[in-house]
């Protein structure tokens, strides 16, 4: 006999598949907790509404994937107690460059795409 997983195929979360939970308490993208029906119950369920797709359970099973939703993380908990210190992030130093001709700053798209927009100084190097 084989078991199904029934999918709501209105929509998804991210890239995951939403799976409809026992007792048709909702959705769940973790198979964990999604509900298992036998043919017979995810035909009916198919046969009521055609955007709710059964899929054979040995199937999916076998595309699982680990993953890790940022929804159920918190950074700030996970660490405490570790005594591990995050750094700030730095932002990326980029050169600044003022033109020969009339002074004013640079970006480096500018620079190099040609003379200075304000006095006509080539700048390139």
């Amino acid at each position: 006999m084989t078991d199904y997983y029934l999918q709501d195929s209105r929509s998804y979360v991210g890239n995951d598949v939403l799976w409809w939970c026992p007792d048709g308490a909702g959705y769940t993208t973790d198979l964990r907790k999604a509900a298992v029906y036998s043919k017979e119950e995810a035909q009916a369920k198919h046969d009521f509404r055609a955007t709710d797709i059964p899929w054979p359970k040995a199937y999916i099973d076998a595309k699982v994937r680990p993953a890790v939703d940022m929804q159920y993380i918190n950074r700030t908990e996970a660490l405490a107690g570790t005594e591990i210190v995050l750094q700030k992030p730095r932002k990326p130093s980029h050169e600044i460059t003022n033109c020969a001709g009339c002074g004013r700053f640079m970006n480096e798209q500018v620079r190099y795409a040609g003379p200075c927009v304000h006095c006509g100084i080539d700048n390139r190097p």
